[in-house]
């Protein structure tokens, strides 16, 4: 949004700091001059006051902030700061917390430049804070700041007026959640009726006068069910936290389970010349590496009635009926070509082929491709990875491979898909298949290098489409190309939405860069579009592996990381969710450490999603033992990933309202016998018996009838014109005096004491209102009746029950949850 306007280097001049030392100047970090040891601005203290604030010429959306650096690391780097910003230098918001690394390098940081809603943010002052330096109880310094964003005068001027629009609107909605609060009806029609503003949606409305005007409990919960029945619910429950189940369907072998708990001294493998590799498996080791003790036990002694241990294999799902596919992989010592079948409902392995080569199939491979066509039952296979030695002519053919699961049967679609057009033989690349029109993509990847020339130059696979009907291929992006659309990879993810017909791509890595990116390609001729794009970094740490699946019904796509941080000897895996709806990266898993009911963290594994039964199957990796570094795995994990259901929220509002009325009657004086029939029969049948905790909290309700009411925690009072008058008799009442208990600690001062007392600050004399005729005393205070307070507080209760019925509501249909009352500091 808004990529026509260009962002660009934002110029400042330095507005306010709280101090610096000596000639360390606080104007010193305008310049960049990392060699310079005294072009910096140096705190002279390390107290929480310190700050830098910076004044941006015009109002601006600032999006990034870079910190230079000096030559070397420094002991007064910040290793924690905060970062404010607004267009009044009283009034700044939270842009961004973090904090440098102790090293030399530039380092850049994205601040929030948007609104939770989407808007720009323009901001004029910009306050740096630092919190804490690397040098225990070190002055703070800042060596030099860059500010890029935009600043473009149309831009500007149309975020400020949105800005400044929203800011009224909101603040209308919070007086008029004010005036209803307190029954200022007249004022609320009036200022609902003058600025257009609707405190909130029609359903809310209906909520507060039947629950909190009304007290009408049965119609609320009504009510309630209605809304979660038109979707009400939906925006809340669309946002609460997935909770990862995992079940162990097939465990590790015994061999590999031996050979996990080993503490064998790690091996080191002898350094090779420099080749490329897949992530997925090593090089095939030599003959001496292979009689020895690291070596895996052939697949045919270990795999009678399961698949061995392996990575680099592949994995897919038939979502009619719930059977997955395996196939290949390296067992760590050599190449595999055998093909399963796991029925997922019997839970049960099926050997399909032991070896695929052998009757018309593909030769054993790893770091291959293969998709599942849910319309004609059919495996299709692509790619391979060789080592440097069976690199000879006759093995360098890109051969595409069918199985036919009804029928039982491999067969070669096409010997060589270079030579019809489609790409080289490659490997780790990725391909999805769109079975209503039987069309597969396949992008990235390495190419198989077929000289020293293309070794010395790494080759990419661009993006093709093979039409099974035509058996035809189409180049659709090049390797190298100029064009807004995703560079070719490898180490990526590919997925094909099936109700968008999008193919989504993100991430990878490309002469030794890895990619910050992430694209949709429109199927049918739409070309691409990037979602998001920052500059290229460092590659990950060696074994970082990323399996991506997709859910086409939430729009949400799913990545299980693993990688292997050699500084730390530890693998782990993350799991992240991301909402193409809403654009939003949430981590809803991290394994580190080895526990019984979740998979051993690992690398190099497989993942895959069944759509219909909203289920993930892991299988198999690296798990990265030191002292095993041949060792994979061969266990096999579902996970379910859960939200709290709509019921249950539902059950959790019906026994919320319920229990508000059992309260209410408990509280009145003649009302013990219907509340306690209350109890025992509406607010038990809204408990669930099989919960402990909840029938430990029903069976304390018992008590409540005899505890009497409890005075709530706050109560809104509202004001009228004699309550007017009662509060200002009781201002001069109270305020005469109430400034003389310092005289003596003064007078003392006066007269020589070390202890200075307090300075005096600026107050106003009160006096009492004259008489008027209302007044039937102008001493009588108005102080409610014990009806009237029973009243208040029985309305209190309600307002509490409505706020917390209304946090399961979408933001713009439930009122603000700020209070005006709570601006008003005495």
């Amino acid at each position: 949004m808004n990529d026509e306007y260009e962002t660009v280097k934002l110029h400042y001049t330095i507005h306010k700091y709280s101090s610096y030392s000596a000639n360390y100047l606080p104007e010193n970090i305008m310049k960049n001059n990392p060699s310079d040891q005294l072009s910096r601005w140096f705190t002279d203290s390390t107290t929480p006051s310190q700050f830098i604030m910076l004044k941006l010429q015009k109002p601006s959306i600032v999006e990034t902030i870079k910190f230079g650096k000096y030559i070397k690391a420094h002991v007064s780097d910040l290793k924690k700061f905060q970062i404010l910003g607004g267009t009044e230098e009283n009034n700044l918001s939270l842009l961004l917390t973090g904090g440098l690394k102790n090293d030399s390098l530039d380092e850049t940081f994205r601040l929030r430049h948007r609104t939770t809603e989407g808007l720009y943010l323009p901001v004029r002052y910009i306050k740096i804070v630092p919190l804490q330096s690397w040098g225990p109880a070190y002055n703070y310094t800042i060596w030099y700041v860059e500010l890029q964003g935009k600043n473009n005068e149309t831009l500007i001027n149309s975020a400020m007026d949105t800005i400044d629009l929203r800011k009224e609107e909101e603040a209308v909605r919070i007086l008029l959640k004010h005036l209803r609060r307190r029954r200022y009806k007249d004022a609320f029609e009036a200022l609902s009726r003058e600025s257009g503003v609707q405190l909130e949606g029609p359903v809310q409305a209906r909520l507060w006068n039947a629950l909190v005007e009304n007290g009408d409990y049965k119609l609320a919960e009504n009510i309630f069910e209605e809304a979660a029945d038109s979707g009400e619910l939906d925006w809340y429950m669309s946002w609460q936290p997935y909770t990862p189940e995992w079940r162990q369907l097939c465990g590790c072998s015994p061999a590999v389970e031996e050979r996990l708990s080993c503490d064998a001294p790690p091996v080191h493998a002898r350094v090779r010349s420099a080749d490329l590799a897949c992530a997925d498996r090593e090089p095939k080791p030599e003959a001496h590496e292979a009689n020895g003790t690291e070596g895996t036990e052939p697949c045919d002694l270990l795999c009678a009635e399961r698949p061995g241990p392996r990575g680099g294999h592949q994995l897919v799902v038939d979502p009619n009926t719930g059977t997955l596919y395996l196939f290949g992989g390296w067992n760590g010592t050599e190449d595999l070509d055998d093909l399963w079948s796991y029925d997922t409902t019997a839970e049960r392995w099926t050997l399909l082929c032991r070896h695929s080569g052998m009757v018309n199939g593909p030769s054993p491979r790893s770091c291959h491709k293969m998709v599942f066509d849910t319309v004609h039952e059919r495996l299709y296979t692509l790619g391979r990875y060789l080592d440097y030695a069976q690199r000879v002519p006759s093995n360098m053919n890109s051969d595409l491979y069918m199985y036919e699961v009804s029928r039982g049967e491999w067969s070669l679609v096409c010997e060589d898909t270079a030579a019809a057009g489609g790409p080289r033989l490659m490997f780790d690349h990725q391909m999805c298949i769109d079975p209503d029109t039987q069309t597969i993509y396949v992008f990235g990847g390495r190419v198989l290098p077929a000289n020293t020339e293309e070794l010395a130059s790494p080759q990419y696979s661009g993006l093709y489409a093979y039409y099974i009907a035509s058996n035809t291929w189409e180049l659709l992006l090049a390797d190298k190309h100029d064009l807004h659309a995703p560079q070719p990879r490898v180490s990526h993810s590919m997925l094909f939405h099936p109700v968008q017909r999008r193919l989504y791509m993100f991430a990878g890595q490309r002469n030794k860069e890895q990619l910050v990116d992430l694209w949709w390609w429109q199927c049918g001729g739409g070309g691409a579009h990037a979602l998001c794009s920052a500059p290229a970094r460092a590659p990950p740490p060696q074994g970082f592996t990323q399996r991506a699946t997709l859910d086409p019904d939430a729009d949400e796509i799913h990545v299980l990381s693993g990688m292997s941080k050699e500084k730390d000897k530890r693998v782990y895996n993350t799991l992240w969710v991301l909402s193409l709806r809403r654009l939003t990266w949430t981590c809803v898993y991290r394994n580190e450490s080895v526990a019984p009911s979740e998979p051993r963290p690992r690398f190099a594994h497989q993942l895959v999603y069944d759509p219909v039964r909203k289920v993930h199957y892991l299988f198999g990796g690296n798990p990265g033992t030191a002292g095993s570094p041949r060792l994979r795995l061969d266990d096999l994990w579902s996970l379910r990933l859960r939200r709290p259901s709509a019921a249950r929220v539902r059950a959790a509002a019906r026994a919320a309202l319920r229990e508000a009325r059992f309260r209410e009657l408990a509280a009145a004086p003649r009302a013990a016998a219907a509340a306690l029939h209350y109890l025992r029969t509406d607010l038990s049948a809204a408990t669930d018996h099989s919960d402990p905790d909840q029938v430990a909290h029903f069976q304390k309700l018992a008590t409540v009838l005899f505890a009497g009411s409890e005075a709530p925690e706050s109560r809104a009072v509202s004001l009228s014109a004699r309550r007017e008058r009662t509060l200002t008799r009781r201002r001069a009442a109270q305020s005469r005096g109430a400034h003389g208990g310092d005289l003596a600690q003064a007078l003392a001062a006066v007269l020589g004491a070390e202890e200075a007392p307090p300075e005096p600050q600026p107050f106003e004399e009160t006096c009492a209102p004259p008489p008027d005729t209302w007044d039937a005393d102008e001493h009588e205070d108005d102080e409610p009746d014990a009806a009237e307070r029973v009243a208040r507080d029985v309305r209190a209760a309600r307002v509490r029950l409505y706020d917390e019925l209304c946090a399961y509501f979408r933001p713009s249909a439930a009122h603000p949850r700020p209070d005006v009352a709570d601006l008003v500091k005495l």
